[in-house]
């Protein structure tokens, strides 16, 4: 019995390519597997998250919500609650304030210039919120809490979406 046969079957069964190709395909498989399961958690990383303490705490967080139109700064007001997902929260918004919009944009020589936007508002949010202090993280419901991180402000009315620009914990 010869190993490859005329029409190139290996044993007279399944084509000599047909063959590497499937090896290929499993060692690829096999890899994939190996390395998206080597990424799980050791028990040493395991073990410390068991005991991340998770308190709940009170803070100010401040947002700027940069170039809104006027009619949607308006509509947020001072002791609105937000809003996550369709339930109302304790948090609330303690102080709004409503500046003209400030941009930047090129000047006909090529400078950079800041300049003040002719119609939008920049929308400066002061919130008190409820949160949860995870290890390093800060939680205000689902969203986390770091300055420079995109924020929404949502209430029942309205839903801008601003940047983190100060945190402060008054409570743990």
């Amino acid at each position: 019995m010869k190993i490859v046969d005329q029409k190139g079957k290996l044993f007279g069964i399944i084509n000599i390519v047909d063959l590497i190709l499937i090896v290929l395909i499993v060692t690829i498989a096999w890899v994939g597997f190996a390395k998206i399961s080597s990424h799980g958690k050791t028990s040493e990383n395991a073990a410390q998250d068991e005991f991340v303490e998770i308190k709940h705490g009170e803070a100010i967080i401040n947002v700027k919500i940069p170039l809104v139109d006027p009619v949607m700064a308006g509509s947020l007001h001072k002791n609105d609650f937000l809003v996550t997902g369709n339930t109302l929260t304790k948090s609330y918004i303690q102080d709004i304030q409503i500046k003209d919009g400030v941009y930047e944009r090129t000047s006909s020589d090529g400078k950079i210039v800041v300049a003040k936007h002719p119609y939008k508002k920049d929308v400066y949010v002061t919130i008190y919120g409820y949160v949860t202090l995870e290890g390093a993280t800060i939680k205000l419901d689902k969203q986390i809490v770091r300055v420079g991180k995109t924020f929404y402000v949502k209430t029942r009315t309205t839903e801008l979406v601003g940047v983190v620009t100060g945190v402060e914990i008054v409570k743990e």
